[in-house]
């Protein structure tokens, strides 16, 4: 069985030789976990994708030139990095807000998401739960919600399931189909 560490390690060594699968994989790997940081603290979906994206540029560039020091802790070096561009975001549009505070006819964009947002947050949320109660498969609803809304661990899950992790890969992936199959169904009825 292959370490946690070991396996970053590995990841940065074949980053550093070029590999670009292995750049793939760095972003398969920390994608969820960039995007929980960035949601906790920015509102605005446009600007979370930003920081989401420069994330992984950073992190690239960094590992690429060999700037990770202890490559079996790159996880909390990606978690670092969005971290510190969250922090920058904030600070960034304080110092734009102060520059221009004398302008009175200036506009700024608000930091949090539009009425447009909000309304398509919303939305999507119902359309979710409309979904998910839809299921025929009451172990498809509680394996979705808890990875996808309670974002609960993988192992916790198979735990309480009594499944291996592989089985796990294996249901979520049969339940992803049948919930894409409800929700695009619910979608053609609405455009009619």
């Amino acid at each position: 069985m292959e370490v946690a560490g070991s396996s970053d390690a590995g990841l940065v060594s074949r980053i550093r030789a070029g590999e670009r699968a292995a750049e793939n994989e760095l972003v398969q790997r920390f994608s969820r976990g960039v995007s929980i940081i960035i949601g906790q603290s920015m509102a605005d979906p446009s600007a979370a994708a930003d920081v989401y994206q420069e994330t992984f540029r950073l992190v690239l560039l960094k590992v690429r030139a060999g700037e990770v020091r202890e490559p079996e802790r790159l996880a909390g070096f990606v978690c670092g990095i969005a971290r510190s561009l969250v922090v920058e975001h904030f600070r960034r549009a304080a110092r734009l807000k102060e520059r221009y505070e004398g302008e009175p006819d200036r506009q700024f964009p608000s930091p949090e998401p539009s009425q447009l947002d909000q309304l398509l947050r919303r939305e999507r949320a119902a359309l979710a739960r409309q979904v998910l109660s839809e299921l025929a498969s009451d172990r498809d609803r509680k394996i979705l919600y808890r990875f996808y809304i309670e974002d609960d661990e993988k192992e916790n899950i198979c735990a309480d399931l009594g499944i291996s992790a592989l089985h796990f890969n294996h249901v979520i992936s049969r339940a992803r189909q049948r919930y894409k199959k409800i929700y695009e169904s619910i979608g053609e009825g609405r455009k009619k």
